[in-house]
């Protein structure tokens, strides 16, 4: 592994893999709606699609065609904190694939017809997220537990604010957002390192720094019942409780406490809820983890005449948690953890994406054998401890979407439930 920081501050790392006959490239940037304004949220995702409609030197089409006639894949993604870039090639083809990565992030076009154009490919994206009830359920609550925040705002934006962007707001915003400081390059694989450095210079070694690193504030979680009605088969309910952010130290007790409560089979929400009960197809735990923010979510699909007694039972689950939890639960978990990680680990694209993550949030690469190594020193006293932190039902959020009933009737059932 190769840390390289440019004159202008630009962090680029390579992994450089003779064993294998592809590269893989990424770009990460701290650009996502956790950064934006309610006039112009949904401008980081936009600009994540309007570079692929071309460039200085190349138009849409030639982006697409350039990359399939080397047999090249490219895509890229958003989120709250940051849209990634990838490309994958073949080893003597990976050059070839940077130029064009590189050439559509760094010469956008930005012409107003394209813009016009994918206009329209977003506000048809909105819509098929707003007739997914679990994406809406998600968005819903996040927008409530983060209230106030732009972290609660959607990554997609509004009709209203995507229907109103111009190449001026582009410009502006890239030129703001897209600087080295808050960018990464990172390349694992089997690729010539002094040829991919020499492109990376010929793109962005020019860039200059303009004093907007990475920064954030902290946000505070909101409690409250959170309903939307939807002519869906399935009400989608989800159960928040706050959580940790990215860098904080009781991560791996609290990865160790959701693999026990709610992920995979044999967790305990999944067991009882489902096993035994039958009330729902699936049940899950995870955390939400952000900058300064973060939350612990259990989330469930289930007809009407099942919500009262799985809300119930859930509940009594996360009560019970701290007296049922075993030294078994917590091995079995640790093992599936660490299992979970090394084979993500064994696909190249995923093992670039954590180090180019690790090094844009952490400041540092933060190696596999020191995740594993923290993951075996979780214990159960570890576990109880963490879950007596944070699973707080008098804390919860409660957020349902679908055939819900009144807010006073939800009320009802989680006092009953939780006493």
């Amino acid at each position: 592994m190769e840390l390289i920081t440019l004159s202008n501050s630009l962090r680029v790392f390579l992994n450089k893999t003779d064993t294998v006959r592809s590269a893989t490239a990424g770009v990460w940037i701290g650009s996502g709606s956790r950064f934006e304004t309610k006039e112009n949220n949904g401008i980081s995702h936009f600009i994540e699609h309007i570079v692929f409609k071309g460039s200085e030197k190349r138009s849409g089409f030639e982006i697409a065609e350039g990359m399939d006639e080397i047999g090249a894949y490219v895509n890229a993604y958003t989120t709250k904190e940051y849209t990634f870039f990838y490309t994958k090639a073949l080893d003597y083809q990976i050059i070839k694939a940077v130029d064009i990565l590189f050439d559509m992030i760094s010469n956008p076009r930005l012409f107003e017809s394209d813009i016009e154009t994918e206009k329209g490919v977003i506000l048809e994206e909105i819509a098929m997220c707003e007739d997914d009830p679990q994406d809406v359920c998600s968005e819903l609550n996040e927008r409530s537990i983060f209230e106030g925040s732009a972290l609660g705002m959607d990554i997609l934006g509004t009709r209203e604010t995507v229907s109103s962007f111009t190449e001026k707001h582009f410009r502006e915003y890239m030129e703001k957002f897209y600087v080295p400081e808050r960018m990464i390059i990172g390349v694992t694989g089997n690729f010539e390192r002094d040829e991919m450095l020499r492109k990376i210079e010929e793109y962005f070694g020019s860039y200059k720094c303009t004093d907007n690193p990475l920064s954030f504030d902290a946000v505070n979680f909101r409690k409250g019942v959170n309903l939307r009605k939807m002519d869906t088969e399935q009400t989608h309910i989800n159960l928040s409780f706050s959580g940790i952010p990215i860098d904080h130290e009781d991560l791996y007790p609290l990865q160790v406490c959701m693999f026990i409560l709610g992920t995979g089979t044999s967790s305990m929400l999944n067991q009882r809820i489902r096993e035994q009960l039958g009330l729902v197809y699936s049940i899950d735990s995870w955390l939400g983890r952000y900058l300064g923010a973060g939350y612990i979510a259990i989330s469930m699909s289930l007809g009407s005449q099942s919500e009262e007694k799985a809300i119930s039972e859930t509940i009594d689950i996360v009560k019970s948690f701290v007296r049922s939890v075993t030294e078994r639960n917590v091995e079995i978990a640790k093992e599936k953890l660490i299992s979970s990680l090394i084979m993500s680990r064994e696909q190249p694209q995923s093992k670039l994406s954590a180090m180019g993550h690790s090094l844009l949030f952490h400041g540092r690469f933060i190696e596999d054998d020191e995740i594993i190594d923290k993951i075996k020193k979780v214990e159960l006293s570890d576990v109880i401890t963490a879950a007596e932190k944070y699973l707080k039902l008098s804390e919860m959020s409660f957020t349902a979407v679908g055939r819900v009933k009144t807010e006073s009737e939800y009320r009802r059932i989680l006092e009953n439930s939780i006493g």
